[in-house]
């Protein structure tokens, strides 16, 4: 377009405030052209005020030329020469291909005899529509014929729906107009006989734009237009409700594709992921939420020398892992009970191995700080997944896509995993030098884990050190022939890191009620000579005291290390070996009054019960967040049955969450807000999966404690392997 300012009135770039924590939707260039025809009326001009503050948040303007919307705005035109210099001038008709053009019109409006759609200006004539009113239809067309792919219109007028008819004609003479990327979408706010909306659309718009900011959970930078109208709907839907009204909603008169993203639909929830480490190992490697706590003076650093407790704790255990990950082929088994803190020093393992982690400069200092010998070498570990809820089909999947392998396509499409297995081999095969590191963690929480077993690793048992016992372990239902041995002298060898939970030796009444014992026997009889690392060994103690000290550092009740020093180790003394219990309790003592909580006897038989104990000192306490606790109960218990990586926000958590309670939950929007922000925030993390964002327990732990609520009776001891 060439500028930005129109003819009439107040035109010209915008440059709304930020809200704490926005981002910028994106960098693609775009133009926001307004048209707003006012009556006089100053209520009217209040309710356009309030539109377009929600319009030019929206499509907002960006900090750098060539980012954001360029604003350009027509307010009160008098007649029809006014709309139509202004459409001239603002050069809306020569928008560039590459350019996200998005225009909206706020108007009194009118349907003649003839069927045709006009704009009611100041001086207008109702009898002579055609000669003083102005066709909406031009100014609709203005953008749609420019040369722009990609163009969404508003129109917000009286029976706006009635620009339907005489539109779909005119479409018919756009330039190109079966090109297949053109995407061109028109929304009316209003049907036949149905005046303008103010206020109101101002409410459903901007209900809308808050819904998408977090509910919607939506990480691309871009919607579709379909996302939009549905966001649009369930407002609609939401005022008609609070206000008593029965207005029908936005509809689309002219639409592009369905679900495609689209520039001219800017998503207001966008925060770029910062990427941590590549892609190959995010699934297992620490977030960056994570690593940003860590980093955080308040953490437990003692001093600029000292790289913090994640970088620096839990020596011994480090060590043995960076010792495997930098030796010869083989498979290392890192163990332990529930919360014993197996994905953690498998997620630091992994991040500190990552090249794009270590050339950032923002972690290159605790890096260096943090004890040589427990750091693993740049590049050493290349794949790292996680097979929770994944099938056999999907981990080897997994596996292999990050290594760079392919399926063989020689076998019968129709027997995926055997496809994936041969690709493996020939992967191996094919590389002559070199090996290979691939961590899996979470092996128990797949809903396979025996096929898992069998179907991925028995297949790689020559690659990382031998065939061992794979002749005595049932074979995959699709293999034929004995299990594959050693490959040829030279072949590219495997390194294979294991994540998976087992009871504490010596309870094999636990070991016997759970199965975990059996998934361990099953793969040291998978890998004989694999090493075996327990994380609820010797020294678990005091690596809880250790953790525990670094969460409560700057504790408001600490008058010193000594305190903090001490507190940790009653903490130490009542958890077990329980790192997520530690975790918990350390919260609640710095929210709350440590000193106090140290010394009370019901809240230290609450710790001794593990996990249990502290969710009810949490869910006693809800109502300090504005939250009604069988409510908040059946919001946290939503998020343990979902499915794959977590729930997702959207309708989806609110309506399992009424299912649950067996009672409508108002407002769960809000109180699902309340819930992340509040004492019970803790519970629970989330994650990316299929462009969204999802919610799941903290812990495996915690999923199948709330999947089981209300407890037995007689579960309320700690048990004796320290699970809770």
């Amino acid at each position: 377009m060439r500028g930005e300012h129109g003819g009439i009135g107040l035109a010209g770039r915008t440059d709304p405030s930020k809200g704490e924590g926005e981002e910028d939707a994106g960098a693609a260039a775009g133009s926001l052209v307004i048209v707003t025809v006012e009556d006089g009326d100053p209520e009217f001009t209040k309710a356009i005020e309030e539109q377009l503050s929600v319009v030019t948040a929206w499509w907002k303007a960006g900090p750098e030329p060539g980012e954001g919307f360029v604003q350009t705005v027509l307010r009160a035109p008098e007649e029809r020469h006014d709309v139509e210099r202004f459409l001239h001038g603002s050069g809306i008709r020569e928008a560039a291909e590459d350019e996200a053009l998005v225009l909206y019109v706020t108007s009194h409006g009118a349907v003649g005899a003839s069927a045709r759609h006009f704009l009611l200006l100041p001086g207008t004539d109702t009898d002579r529509l055609p000669a003083t009113g102005m066709p909406t239809n031009e100014v609709v067309i203005a953008a749609l014929d420019s040369l722009a792919r990609h163009v969404l219109v508003i129109v917000n007028a009286c029976e706006a729906e009635g620009i339907d008819v005489e539109l779909r004609a005119l479409v018919r003479d756009l330039v190109r107009p079966g090109t297949p990327d053109r995407a061109l979408n028109v929304v009316a706010t209003t049907g036949a006989r149905s005046p303008v909306l103010g206020r109101e659309f101002a409410v459903v718009l901007r209900t809308a734009f808050a819904w998408f900011q977090d509910a919607a959970g939506i990480t691309r930078p871009y919607l579709s237009i379909s996302e939009f109208m549905q966001a649009l709907e369930q407002a609609t839907e939401r005022l008609n409700e609070e206000r008593d009204l029965s207005l029908a909603g936005p509809r689309t008169v002219l639409q592009g594709k369905l679900g495609v993203p689209v520039p001219t639909l800017p998503n207001p929830g966008y925060r770029p992921r910062p990427q941590v480490v590549t892609e190959a190992r995010e699934e297992v490697a620490a977030t960056p939420e994570e690593l940003e706590y860590w980093l955080d003076r308040a953490s437990g650093r003692a001093g600029p020398d000292d790289p913090g407790w994640y970088f620096s704790g839990r020596q011994e255990i480090n060590r043995r892992l960076t010792s495997f990950v930098k030796g010869p082929a083989g498979v290392l088994i890192v163990t332990g009970t529930a919360a014993s803190g197996k994905s953690a020093v498998l997620a630091r393992a992994v991040t500190l191995s990552d090249s794009a982690f270590r050339a950032s400069p923002r972690y290159a200092e605790a890096v260096a700080k943090a004890p040589a010998d427990t750091v693993p070498d740049e590049g050493s570990i290349h794949v790292a997944v996680s097979a929770r809820n994944r099938g056999p089909l999907s981990l080897i999947e997994a596996i292999g896509t990050r290594l760079g392998g392919e399926p063989d396509r020689t076998r019968p499409a129709a027997d995926a995993l055997r496809q994936w297995q041969e690709g493996l081999r020939a992967f191996f095969s094919d590389r002559r030098k070199g090996t290979v590191t691939v961590v899996v963690d979470g092996l128990d929480e797949s809903p396979a884990a025996g096929a898992c077993v069998r179907d991925v690793l028995v297949p790689l048992v020559g690659y990382a050190g031998g065939a061992g016992a794979a002749d005595r372990v049932p074979l995959p239902a699709q293999a034929t022939g004995p299990a594959p041995a050693g490959p040829p002298s030279g072949h590219g060898g495997l390194r294979l890191l294991i994540g998976v939970r087992s009871t504490s030796p010596g309870t094999p009444g636990a070991a016997a009620a759970t199965g975990l014992r059996g998934l361990l026997q099953e793969l040291l009889l998978v890998f004989p000579a694999a090493q075996v690392v327990r994380t609820d060994g010797e020294g678990v103690r005091a690596d809880i005291a250790a953790y525990v000290s670094a969460l409560l550092a700057g504790a408001p009740w600490g008058t010193g290390p000594k305190a903090i020093a001490s507190a940790a180790q009653r903490v130490a003394g009542h958890v077990g070996r329980s790192f997520l219990d530690a975790r918990l309790a350390a919260e609640q003592l710095r929210r709350d009054d440590g000193i106090t909580l140290l010394r009370d006897p019901l809240w230290l038989s609450r710790l001794d019960r593990g996990t249990m104990g502290l969710f009810e000192q949490d869910l006693h306490r809800v109502g300090d967040d504005g939250l009604e606790r069988e409510e908040a109960l059946a919001l946290l218990r939503a998020t343990a049955f979902g499915l794959g990586r977590g729930m997702p926000w959207a309708q989806v958590w609110p309506a399992v969450a009424s299912a649950l309670l067996r009672a409508r939950i108002d407002h769960a929007d809000e109180k699902i807000r309340r819930l992340l922000e509040g004492r019970l925030a803790g519970y629970l993390t989330h994650d990316i999966e299929d462009e969204h964002v999802v919610y799941r327990p903290a812990h495996e732990r915690l999923g199948a404690m709330l999947r089981r609520w209300p407890q037995p009776p007689h579960g309320t001891r700690r048990a004796p392997d320290g699970s809770g």
